[in-house]
């Protein structure tokens, strides 16, 4: 379990290093400050951007929160125009998240900002070096989903 203790303080340490970095010599990650986004905010708008359009049902089955919550989110990310709601002409029942303007100026900046590290940092490591790095992300995400199957 120490060695364990060990490699986990010394990647949040890279991680931290890496954070740095990019704060430091990205002018375009000091502009998302300017969006004024919780970091529940954020990651709703990751998501909203990646998989739009949406409702709120599957936002709040992905992030396993109430619908209430996501209501919460939406209803402030709606009044900073970063999302739209429309009704579904297909489900009149249903709403459709949209990104709203802000939100489409939002996902601008952050396709610069990866085009940005993927040119002056993640180029310089090869594909199969950052798929190792994935690959052991989404191995530790699953044990965490699979935590909830076990029987206890």
């Amino acid at each position: 379990m120490d060695d364990y203790l060990k490699i986990m303080d010394e990647i949040n340490q890279k991680f931290e290093e890496f954070r740095l970095i990019i704060l430091q010599e990205t002018e375009k990650v000091k502009e998302l400050e300017n969006f004024k986004l919780t970091p529940q905010q954020e990651i709703t708008m990751f998501y909203i951007i990646r998989n739009e359009p949406i409702i709120a049902k599957d936002i709040a089955i992905h992030f396993d929160i109430s619908k209430s919550a996501v209501s919460q989110v939406l209803s402030k990310l709606e009044e900073m125009k970063m999302i739209q709601r429309q009704m579904n002409s297909q489900k009149r029942r249903e709403t459709l998240i949209y990104l709203g303007d802000r939100g489409k100026d939002f996902h601008i900046l952050l396709e610069k900002i990866d085009e940005l590290l993927v040119g002056k940092y993640y180029s310089k490591v090869s594909l199969t070096e950052l798929k190792n790095i994935l690959d052991t992300l989404n191995k530790i995400i699953e044990t965490n989903k699979n935590k909830g199957r076990e029987i206890k």
